[in-house]
């Protein structure tokens, strides 16, 4: 065995859809099924776990070492699809070969997460993402059909909302996360590119009403504590000074959970499945980014010099001034806006954070 094989059959990894850790010697196979002529089955395993009940080809056992494929005793095809040992969901080729990193993308209903997902997907792979020497791939067919049916062809294709996301006490999808492969390249002094950086990301969209109640999140959103960022959806028209200072000059929408109880279901959620780790007065190492979500909405409400009106170029990386310049302006504006209480959250909570301004759409819908 290489010694590369060596590394990777002893180390353990965590699967990005159960989270379930195990060592990739440990991992069954799936056979190409219909691809092999060989009889397509349902497996019990994922039917109960993702309530996905397709016929597909059936599960070849471990063999307790590693191997990079498994050959199908009765189609003799050799297949490289290797599935998690708890939940049967397909790993990322690149598991255990690549650091992997989980972002959970929270907010009260209604906030515009899917929207977020669907419009930063499409940023990294097509616009931002060449210009900074990054590629974003699919690291699987799911992601590739979810995000395509449920993400990308809403907004780019017909041009409509995307439908609120149902809780994931019913819809078992919902559980599943988009996973991608993430290469950052860098130039020789030849012009050559060579990757510098690879990672497996994993993003949750989470539906606004299983963030409501601390049982049903510690239920159906653990993938929160075990994250490696979250990012804090805050749609401004929920808040009241917003409200009152817009009037009558756009439209508004029903008013939700507030932000700060969210926070603080989540704050309790990671401070509960993560001590001893996390003492009472330890703060949160996963770092937070509180994001405003629909800033075009209040753009008439801002100083026209504002810092926040203007587009960051992150020519060759990320701007730290833009940050730290928006980070401040925003901040001041939640105070303004008599947000005191989230600020102090945030604060006393977590020890890496930020506040950023967005608009996924631009306009209103």
């Amino acid at each position: 065995m290489a010694m590369a094989d060596l590394f990777k059959a002893s180390k353990k990894v965590l699967c990005p859809f159960c989270f379930s850790e195990f060592h990739l010697k440990s991992t069954p196979f799936r056979c190409k099924g219909a691809l092999s002529n060989c009889a397509l089955v349902q497996d019990p395993v994922l039917s109960v776990k993702w309530g996905d009940q397709r016929p597909m080809g059936k599960v070849l056992p471990a063999t307790g070492r590693f191997t990079r494929g498994r050959v199908c005793q009765v189609c003799r095809e050799e297949t490289t699809d290797r599935l998690c040992p708890k939940c049967h969901e397909s790993l990322p080729g690149a598991l255990g070969l690549y650091p992997a990193f989980t972002f959970a993308v929270i907010g009260a209903k209604d906030s515009g997460k899917s929207h977020f997902l669907a419009v930063l997907i499409e940023q990294l792979k097509n616009h931002v993402g060449p210009d900074l020497d990054i590629l974003l791939e699919s690291a699987g067919d799911d992601t590739t059909r979810r995000y395509r049916t449920d993400f990308y062809h809403p907004v780019y294709s017909h041009h409509r909302t995307i439908q609120a996301t149902h809780s994931a006490l019913h819809n078992r999808e919902v559980r599943r996360p988009l996973v991608y492969t993430f290469l950052l390249s860098k130039r020789d002094f030849l012009g050559r590119k060579k990757i510098s950086f690879a990672a497996v990301l994993s993003f949750y969209d989470t539906a606004g009403e299983d963030l409501n109640e601390s049982p049903v999140m510690s239920t159906v959103n653990k993938y929160i504590y075990k994250s490696n960022g979250i990012i804090l959806l805050l749609d401004p028209l929920q808040i009241p000074a917003v409200r009152d200072q817009l009037g009558d000059t756009a439209p508004l929408p029903a008013v939700f959970t507030e932000t700060e109880d969210i926070l603080t279901r989540t704050t309790r959620l990671i401070r509960e499945f993560r001590k001893p780790q996390i003492g009472p007065r330890d703060k949160i190492p996963i770092p937070l980014a509180v994001a405003f979500s629909k800033f075009d909405a209040v753009a008439s409400l801002m100083d026209p010099q504002s810092q926040l009106l203007t587009y960051p170029r992150h020519d060759g990386g990320f701007d730290m001034n833009d940050f730290e310049a928006t980070n401040g302006e925003l901040l001041s504006l939640l105070k303004d806006w008599g947000e005191h209480n989230l600020i102090q959250q945030v604060e006393a909570h977590y020890a890496k954070s930020g506040f950023f301004g967005l608009s996924a759409l631009g306009c209103n819908p």
